[in-house]
């Protein structure tokens, strides 16, 4: 296995947690330390962010293999990921079927899963291409042209008003997503994900205007409208529950925390009746 960073705090049944692009372990999910109560949460520093030193191309195309081969290692675990941490998951879910007691989806990265007429393949273009020049941008300008492609109406004053409070681990994070491979190219087994009869949840937030008024931008943009399809096509197409949490946008755990942290100890311990 790669030399990754874990966390973990706890007994029980093991529970691994895969963070986005950007972040790290601890900083996205440490709010879900308090389920260390009664299952052992695993907190990993994927593989060129936080702790963890590169093994090879940052994202999916390294990570999945490396939670495979720790899902292995521990037996049998709980698995949750978030945004592009769901592409990885979704990716050793279905390489080790056997080593997942449950799935947790968070606003997942994927593309190419909708029916085109709901997620139009230009806008998975347009992604793809930002991807593609990241390694050629600097950090700052991959950062608004991910956040302009996302419809944010001011783009360059967003990520500078941001910047002045990044720590260094903040810097390399970024630096690191710029180098990511695009998540829409993983070529996920969604037929071998929907026969597993693990539990399965894909936990989306609402995005709903009346509470996040600023975000209009972003909301009525072509892209927040395709991830949305996208979501819910590979609900339905793994045969997950679909969860929505009312007052979130791409962060439930951390905008709804307990309300996300009870559904997970609920499917956690429904997946040990089984």
């Amino acid at each position: 296995m790669a030399d990754l960073h874990v966390e973990a705090y706890g007994t029980g049944e093991p529970a691994v947690f895969v963070h986005g692009s950007g972040s790290w372990g601890a900083k996205t999910f440490g709010a879900q330390c308090a389920l260390a109560d009664e299952f052992r949460v695993i907190l990993i520093d994927r593989c060129g962010y936080g702790q963890s030193p590169a093994a090879g191309p940052i994202g999916w195309p390294t990570d999945s293999g490396v939670v495979a081969d720790l899902l292995t290692e521990l037996g049998r675990a709980h698995l949750v990921g978030h945004s592009t941490g769901g592409t990885v998951a979704l990716l050793a879910a279905a390489g080790v079927p056997d080593a997942v007691r449950s799935l947790t989806l968070v606003e997942p990265s994927v593309w190419g899963v909708a029916d085109p007429a709901d997620s139009p393949p230009e806008i998975a273009a347009a992604d793809k291409d930002v991807f593609r020049r990241g390694p050629g941008l600097s950090a700052e300008e991959f950062l608004t042209a991910l956040n302009e492609l996302a419809g944010v109406p001011d783009p360059a004053g967003m990520v500078s008003a941001m910047i002045p409070s990044f720590t260094d681990a903040d810097w390399a994070g970024a630096n690191a997503f710029r180098n990511e491979a695009w998540p829409g190219d993983a070529r996920i087994d969604l037929s071998a994900l929907a026969a597993c009869r693990f539990p399965k949840l894909v936990a989306i937030g609402a995005w709903d205007l009346a509470i996040h008024p600023e975000l209009a931008g972003i909301t009525a943009s072509g892209q927040r409208q395709a991830r949305g399809a996208e979501h819910r096509a590979l609900a339905q197409r793994i045969n997950a529950d679909l969860v929505t949490f009312s007052h979130s946008t791409h962060v439930p755990m951390v905008e709804e925390t307990d309300k996300f942290n009870a559904l997970l100890r609920d499917t956690w311990r429904q997946a040990q009746d089984e």
